[in-house]
């Protein structure tokens, strides 16, 4: 009776051994480097901070233009529907029947 004797591949969740001592000592001294990478640093986290200060400042800027624009257009567009109120209802009747043969197609 023969055997064949086939090489098994390690089980899944488990690590290669390796069998020589200098290789060994080599794949522990990356997993090290790798741990002191993944942890940020004080300066990284203060830089991290300070961006994301700068961003919501930044934010907060480009709100109140946004709404300082807003009241602008608002008001405007109050005083040309009070000073010429048939202009206005032509134009929304002129924009309602595009909007309508639009979406009928």
């Amino acid at each position: 009776m023969t055997e064949s004797h086939q090489p098994t591949a390690p089980a899944a969740g488990t690590l290669p051994v390796a069998s020589d001592p200098a290789s060994s000592a080599g794949s522990s001294q990356q997993g090290n480097s790798y741990a002191t990478k993944s942890s940020p640093s004080d300066d990284d986290r203060e830089t991290g901070g300070r961006t994301l200060s700068d961003l919501k400042d930044k934010i907060a800027v480009a709100q109140e233009a946004v709404k300082t624009k807003y009241r602008v257009v608002s008001e405007s567009t109050d005083d040309y529907v009070h000073e010429a109120p048939w202009k206005a209802v032509t134009m929304a009747l002129i924009g309602g029947l595009i909007i309508g043969l639009l979406a009928r197609r």
